[in-house]
């Protein structure tokens, strides 16, 4: 994947890995609209990519994401909507767009918290497939407080977590930390502040161990769950299991398997994760 130079992004490829960093660290990495568009576009690039299998998201300075940049959103909520448009309703609706899209991506995610992680900083960490959390990590929902609503981040967070305890935090404010955020299931993985990008390099091998495109197939099947009777996806998921069998992995990994030895997708080096 050619890689794009962004102002707000710190993007480095090692082999079919791409570590993305959010980089505004004298703001704690509030995401403001330089930073949602360059975003936008790299959730787009990546949806069309081949050689990209695993995304690391994380934040630059010792913290993940502090939200959105509230200066610059107070800012925008002040202005006269146009008749035609409204420029606040327009950003919000597509930040909205490029985290389910982030979500739906082919390659597998992983979101590394540290620091901060509130608003949309949680919203990502409830995005991906795989988060990792820090035990002095600080997290939550404090949109309330500022009269606003969490409002692309919300299906996100329930979907994570469930209505019941979305609802708790999201209507108390309440700031948790690492460990509660395991707890509540929005991390899968919990360690120490010193050993996170060991956590990270111990999850990206399984990862990179898996055949790319039935973790791909296996990934859509998932979020797919819930949206058709159940008739229909028995009969969707037979056809997902015949074309991925049939493929050159399904192929490959049987015979590997019979042969016991390594996949092909998964002979790595340190260098290659």
């Amino acid at each position: 994947m050619l890689l794009p130079d962004y102002e707000t992004l710190l993007l480095t490829q090692q082999g079919g890995r791409l570590d993305v960093v959010l980089n505004r660290p004298e703001r704690r990495n509030a995401i403001n609209a330089k930073m949602s568009a360059e975003f936008t576009d790299l959730v787009e690039r990546l949806g069309n990519s081949d050689d990209i299998r695993l995304v690391v998201l994380r934040g630059a300075g010792g913290h993940f994401c502090a939200g959105g940049d509230i200066k610059e959103r107070r800012a925008l909520s002040v202005e006269t909507p146009d008749e035609s448009s409204d420029r606040v309703q327009a950003q919000n609706e597509k930040a909205g767009r490029a985290f389910l899209a982030f979500q739906n991506l082919p390659q597998t995610t992983i979101t590394a918290v540290e620091g901060s992680a509130f608003g949309g900083g949680l919203g990502y960490a409830c995005l991906s497939d795989i988060t990792i959390v820090t035990r002095s990590a600080r997290m939550g929902m404090p949109e309330v407080t500022l009269g606003v609503v969490p409002a692309q981040i919300a299906p996100f967070v329930v979907s994570r977590i469930g209505i019941s305890r979305a609802r708790q935090l999201a209507l108390t404010a309440t700031r948790f930390g690492g460990q509660e955020a395991y707890d509540y299931g929005i991390a899968h993985y919990l360690c120490d502040d010193d050993k996170l990008d060991e956590q990270i390099k111990e999850v990206a091998n399984k990862v990179m161990a898996c055949a790319p495109m039935a973790s791909a197939a296996t990934k859509a099947l998932l979020l797919g769950v819930g949206s058709m009777n159940q008739e229909d996806m028995a009969h969707h998921a037979a056809k997902v299991f015949v074309s991925q069998s049939r493929g050159p992995e399904g192929r490959e990994g049987q015979t590997a398997f019979i042969e016991k030895r390594t996949p092909s997708w998964s002979v790595l080096t340190d260098e290659d994760v």
